[in-house]
C-alpha cells in the first residue's frame, strides 16, 4: 500500500463533534463537517475532492452520502459498527447492519467508536496495517454481565439481492 502524506488528506465526517477534533489533530489538509438533512445536490459539492468520508449518525443517514461518497470514488468509514467501503467494492445497501444503533448511547462508547474510524482512516493512508474492508469489520458492544467493553472482528452479512433465498455470504 502506497503511503500518503496525511497533511495533503481531505476528510468529511457526520457528525462532527470529538472525532472532527481528533482528525485535525493528525494535520489533515481539511477536515469538514457533514450536517444532518443536507440535499444530495449540496452533499455532493461538499464532498467534492474529499478523500474520504467518515459515517456518522444513523445507518439510514449513513445510506446516502456512502452512495455519493463511492460515487465521487472515495471510500466511507461506517459507523457504529466500523468496516471501510471502497468505490469499487461492495457497496452500504449490499451489507446487513446489525441494529447496534441504541448501544451507542454511552459518550465512552461513542468516543471508542470514533476512535477505531480514526484508525481505519489513518490504515489507508499511512500504509501501516490492514484497513477493514467491508465485509470484515469491527463491532464495538458492552458486555452485560461483566460492565466491560468488547470488540469483535467479524464478517457482515451480505443482503440476497439476487431473490435466490441465500443470505449467507462470508
Amino acid at each position: 500500500m502506497v503511503q500518503v502524506d496525511l497533511r495533503l488528506v481531505k476528510a468529511c465526517v457526520m457528525d462532527s463533534g470529538e472525532i472532527t477534533e481528533l482528525l485535525r489533530s493528525y494535520k489533515l489538509k481539511d477536515v469538514r463537517a457533514i450536517p444532518a438533512g443536507l440535499g444530495l445536490r449540496e452533499l455532493k459539492q461538499l464532498l467534492k475532492g474529499t478523500d474520504v468520508v467518515i459515517g456518522g449518525y444513523g445507518y439510514g443517514e449513513q445510506r446516502e452520502v456512502a452512495r455519493v461518497a463511492s460515487e465521487l470514488g472515495m471510500p466511507f468509514i461506517t459507523y457504529p459498527v466500523i468496516t471501510t467501503i471502497l468505490p469499487d467494492g461492495i457497496t452500504f445497501d449490499e451489507i446487513e447492519f446489525p441494529d447496534l444503533q441504541p448501544q451507542i448511547t454511552s459518550p465512552l462508547l461513542d468516543s471508542i467508536a470514533r476512535a477505531l474510524q480514526l484508525v481505519e482512516m489513518l490504515k489507508l493512508f499511512s500504509g501501516v496495517g490492514e484497513p477493514l474492508f467491508a465485509p470484515r469489520a469491527f463491532v464495538l458492544y458492552p458486555d452485560a454481565d461483566s460492565q466491560d467493553l468488547r470488540l469483535k472482528s467479524v464478517e457482515l452479512r451480505l443482503k440476497d439481492n439476487k431473490g435466490d433465498g441465500d443470505g449467507d455470504v462470508a
